[in-house]
C-alpha cells in the first residue's frame, strides 16, 4: 500500500510541475488552450493560441456526446471573427482532409488581442442553426521568445 500511495504521490507531483513550468513558459497562451464546449449534442473544441503575422488555422473537433465518434455532417457551417467590435466574416468551415469531425478556418491576425469567433452551423439536416462562441488571444510575434539548445549544437 505504501508503495502505491509513493507512486501516486510521485505521478501528481509531476503533472503538478509541468503545469507550473507551462504556465511560466505561455503564461497567456494557456488560458484559451484547447476551449471546450457543448452545443447540439455536439462536443466542440479549440481554437488555439496564435501569434500575429502567421497564417493560422482555427481548428473546430465536433464528436457526439452520446458515442465520442467524430461528427462528420455540418451543414452551412461558417465562422464570424470580432475583434474590438468589428466584425469580419463569415468565413466557410471546411473539413479537414482525413480527419474526420475536424474542420477549420484560415486567417492572418494582423493586431495583437483578444479575439472572439461565432460558429454557426446546421447540424445534419435540421433546420435550426446552432451557434457557438470561442475567444481567443493572438499574441505579437516579435515578442515570441525560442528557447536556446542545450549541450553546445
Amino acid at each position: 500500500m505504501r508503495r502505491h500511495l509513493t507512486r501516486l504521490f510521485g505521478a501528481v507531483a509531476i503533472v503538478g510541475a509541468v503545469s507550473v513550468l507551462t504556465a511560466a513558459v505561455m503564461p497567456d497562451a494557456t488560458s484559451a488552450f484547447h476551449e471546450r464546449k457543448e452545443v447540439a449534442g455536439l462536443f466542440g473544441a479549440e481554437p488555439e493560441p496564435a501569434l500575429t503575422e502567421e497564417m493560422q488555422n482555427l481548428f473546430w473537433r465536433m464528436t457526439s456526446l452520446a458515442s465520442e465518434e467524430p461528427y462528420t455532417e455540418l451543414k452551412d457551417a461558417s465562422v464570424v471573427v470580432t475583434f474590438e467590435g468589428g466584425a469580419h466574416g463569415p468565413f466557410d468551415l471546411r473539413p479537414v482532409r482525413d480527419m474526420p469531425g475536424r474542420y477549420q478556418t484560415r486567417h492572418i491576425f494582423t493586431s495583437v488581442g483578444e479575439y472572439e469567433t461565432l460558429l454557426s452551423f446546421q447540424k445534419g439536416e435540421e433546420t435550426a442553426v446552432h451557434t457557438v462562441d470561442f475567444n481567443f488571444r493572438i499574441g505579437d510575434r516579435a515578442d515570441m521568445e525560442i528557447p536556446k539548445r542545450r549541450g553546445g549544437n
